[in-house]
């Protein structure tokens, strides 16, 4: 059995870890910049994150590639593509491990991803509500106008009244 098709899928998944906690430190450093409100880093950061995002979308499909191969090469069914599970199941050691201890950790790092993206989310939602409050607060748009009325109170004359709606017995 030629194990240079598992080897080449076992060292893609590395590269593919490395991007997926690259991700993570951008995240954590957007975090910083957003707390500290330093717009330069965030632009910094972000052409960083997009960098690695592509990255990560160009292993994903030589990640997907090795994985058809290998399964191929394993005799597991053509019709779909099968998990990191499946494929390490029928590898040799040390690869068996290899690809099981990847696949693990490739499922924590995308939790990961995924709480730190929905806090950096939390924390940008909080931050443009406190700054519209500021907004409506400077503007005077948080004072309530009654229908009719001035915000000083007096009455709006250019506000013409309804006449009363007649009510018939039949609803």
């Amino acid at each position: 059995m030629d194990l240079t098709i598992i080897e080449n899928l076992a060292n893609q998944l590395d590269i593919h870890l490395e991007r997926y906690q690259k991700l993570i430190d951008f995240l954590n450093d957007e975090r910083h910049c957003l707390l500290g409100l330093d717009l330069d880093g965030l632009l910094r950061i972000s052409q960083h994150k997009e960098r690695v995002a592509t990255g990560i979308t160009e292993s994903i499909r030589q990640l997907t590639e090795y994985v058809d191969q290998a399964s191929l090469m394993l005799g597991l069914p053509e019709d779909q593509t099968p998990t990191l599970a499946e494929v390490a199941a029928l590898c040799p050691k040390p690869y068996d491990n290899r690809l099981n201890d990847g696949a693990i950790k490739l499922a924590r790092l995308k939790n990961v991803i995924s709480m730190e993206n929905e806090a950096n989310r939390h924390f940008i939602d909080y931050s443009l509500g406190l700054i519209n409050e500021s907004l409506n607060v400077l503007t005077g748009a948080d004072q309530i106008k009654a229908d009719g009325y001035q915000k000083d109170g007096k009455k709006d004359k250019s506000v013409k009244k309804a006449l009363p709606t007649k009510l018939s017995k039949e609803v």
